[in-house]
């Protein structure tokens, strides 16, 4: 099981089933791009690059142009071992779960492809309120904990794609940012695509089997579900089964609202492209911290310090940066989707309006494959599970980031927004 950092332990049942869905759009000029949706927590580099060359191939699409969309499900299968803090092997089921999941894309975005036909493409922005900040001040630091006050981007975006004529078939592509953690909290073992399911099955169940609704996760590195803050208590309750059922119909009936709204008709001017920045990390703690952990009773203490002091001795050096890559891609001049891999917190939406004044876009995270979190300058002097504690559970840490994020940030999408001007 995924989601849980370098914990193992084997999933004992499927309480709903996980799925990848593609959606390939072609303008009058022949330009395609293709996103694909997968229920998992997250996707390697190198599954990612060869998932999206293979389809590039098959479909004519540029890569720049092949986006992979992770719905973040901690109740999925551990996709990214090699990404932990962990010196155990890879469990060889994942390893040929990752095989066929991979030839299974491919085929999807083929059959997405061959499916091709006239549409009319509505942008359209509403809102959802299921989301909230866990990042809680307090007179010991930032903890896990309802914000009400921190950032939280509510923007609930669709995009409707309606035959043109003789048919009633039509897609609808959605996109919010939260944390799908509700399921793991009291299905520690069971295989669920948690409330992103959800809310897929609910909008088929109104619209009908024959609309295509898919979910693309958006800024959600700090956000989980509202449902689960207790505000008097200052901190998030234990999840019940009938939480998944009430947040994913709770966004569903967001989607079908916004649905209603008048929105913007779209002639498609399709481009896309990609660009690096180097997210720089602060020195890492020395040896002897990491030699105190791996002695630690705690199971996971001890295996990140066992990791570390392996990497520090004997290993590959600790990361000094990271190259961290992102992406732009156009609909029209006007409107576009920009997208982040790892987990990128809510207060980035502020970072990519400078970047990209003017024009109306979706912020997408969890795409192409997973880096860890993305936090934004003002947050690093906080502290906080997002900007620190979660470091030494990944592979390419185990410091926090260094000041600059934001201008490096700023200055890759500004770079995309020209190429693609």
């Amino acid at each position: 099981m995924g989601g849980r950092g370098p914990r193992f332990a084997p999933g004992t049942e499927v309480l709903d089933p996980l799925q990848a869905q593609a959606l390939v759009l072609e303008d009058g000029e022949g330009r395609r791009v293709v996103w694909l949706s997968v229920e998992v927590v997250n996707l390697p580099e190198s599954f990612c690059a060869d998932v999206r060359f293979a389809i590039a191939a098959a479909t004519a699409a540029s890569p720049d142009a092949v986006c992979i969309n992770c719905s973040h499900t901690h109740s999925g299968p551990m996709t990214h071992h090699a990404g932990y803090a962990t010196l155990a092997p890879a469990v060889p089921e994942v390893l040929t779960y990752l095989e066929i999941l991979r030839n299974r894309m491919v085929s999807l975005a083929v059959q997405a492809m061959d499916t091709l036909r006239p549409v009319r493409v509505t942008w359209r922005e509403g809102s959802s309120d299921i989301g909230i900040n866990r990042r809680l001040p307090t007179d010991q630091g930032v903890t896990m904990g309802p914000n009400e006050q921190g950032a939280y981007h509510r923007q609930l975006w669709v995009l409707e794609l309606a035959a043109a004529e003789g048919s009633a078939r039509r897609a609808i592509v959605f996109s919010h940012g939260c944390h799908p953690v509700i399921v793991y909290g009291f299905a520690w073992q069971s295989i669920s695509a948690d409330w992103p399911g959800r809310a897929r099955r609910s909008l088929s169940e109104t619209l009908g089997e024959d609309v295509h609704c898919q979910f693309m996760q958006g800024l959600a590195g700090n956000i989980r579900p509202r449902i689960l803050a207790d505000l008097d208590q200052h901190r998030f309750r234990s999840s019940r089964p009938e939480d998944v059922d009430a947040v994913g119909q709770q966004i569903a009936t967001d989607v079908l609202r916004t649905l209603d709204q008048p929105g913007q008709e779209l002639t498609l001017n399709l481009g896309a492209a990609e660009h690096w920045f180097l997210a720089r990390r602060e020195p890492p703690a020395p040896i002897e911290h990491w030699r105190r952990l791996a002695e630690s009773d705690n199971d996971r203490q001890r295996e990140i310090g066992r990791y570390w002091v392996h990497r520090l001795s004997d290993g590959p050096p600790p990361c000094r940066a990271q190259p961290w890559p992102v992406g732009l891609i156009r609909l029209d001049d006007d409107h576009f989707v920009a997208h982040l891999p790892g987990e990128p917190v809510a207060e980035w939406i502020d970072v990519l309006r400078q970047a990209l004044p003017d024009r109306r876009f979706a912020a997408w995270g969890y795409t192409q494959h997973s880096l860890g979190y993305l936090p934004t300058d003002a947050l690093l002097p906080e502290g906080g599970y997002e900007v620190a504690g979660s470091s030494p559970y990944l592979s390419f840490g185990p410091a926090p980031f260094a000041p600059g994020l934001d201008q490096a940030v700023q200055t890759a999408f500004q770079s995309l927004l020209d190429r693609l001007s």
